[in-house]
């Protein structure tokens, strides 16, 4: 028979925690005993890299985009249509009206929800008419000038001239009595007009009659 000692230095950890758990069993006792501490020790311990940190260094980070360059409008003139034209008039004003900017030589339509529903290039002069407020009083589908000798549709008066007390409105592109214009649409966009009347295309002019009633508004925005 083997010496107690010998027989002690057999004993692994694991047998001796077994042999102490019985021996309470045996004495009545109640134990309570993680596994961990029947196993072997463990190996030394790996942390894993954080999946939260990994995928969030891989989003680029937000950039707030330039706002858009907004360029200023350059008035016409007699030879060079005006540029960098707003889809929006520059008034201050809101519900149906007609804005003309005498500097850029174009006219918007603006109905009672302060939208544009259509924006054309007209023939007119800077002097005339006045920057101001007006309001349609006149409409003509045929309207002749004697003095020019000239005829023209969709004609609305707004205003008259300083001097020769002419109703000024808006209009087609004026013709001779012979039927020739007295210039081309590529010409509109120009301040060549000679009179106070504002020229559009036969298209535009048709618009802008049906647009329009009589006491409507009329917006004049000052020169260059």
């Amino acid at each position: 028979m083997a010496s107690p000692l010998a027989f002690l230095r057999t004993l692994t950890p694991s047998r001796l925690a077994l042999g102490a758990v019985a021996g309470a069993a045996a004495l009545g006792l109640t134990v309570v005993a993680s596994a961990s501490a029947f196993s072997a020790p463990s190996s030394p311990l790996t942390v894993a890299p954080s999946p939260t940190a990994s995928i969030s260094s891989t989003i680029p980070s937000a950039t707030t985009p330039a706002p858009a360059v907004v360029k200023k409008p350059k008035p016409a003139s007699r030879t060079k249509k005006a540029k960098n034209i707003p889809e929006r008039p520059r008034d201050t004003f809101h519900g149906k009206r007609l804005v003309y900017d005498k500097a850029l030589m174009t006219v918007w339509m603006m109905n009672e929800k302060d939208e544009v529903v259509g924006r054309y290039p007209v023939v007119g002069r800077w002097d005339r008419p006045a920057k101001g407020t007006y309001h349609i009083f006149s409409k003509s589908k045929l309207a002749v000038n004697p003095n020019s000798k000239v005829t023209f549709h969709n004609m609305m008066r707004f205003t008259y001239g300083p001097d020769t007390k002419s109703p000024i409105g808006f209009h087609s592109i004026p013709r001779y009595y012979d039927g020739t214009p007295m210039h081309s649409t590529k010409q509109l966009g120009l301040a060549i007009a000679r009179g106070g009347c504002v020229r559009l295309s036969e298209a535009a002019s048709k618009e802008l009659y049906k647009f329009m009633k009589v006491g409507d508004l009329v917006v004049v925005l000052p020169s260059p």
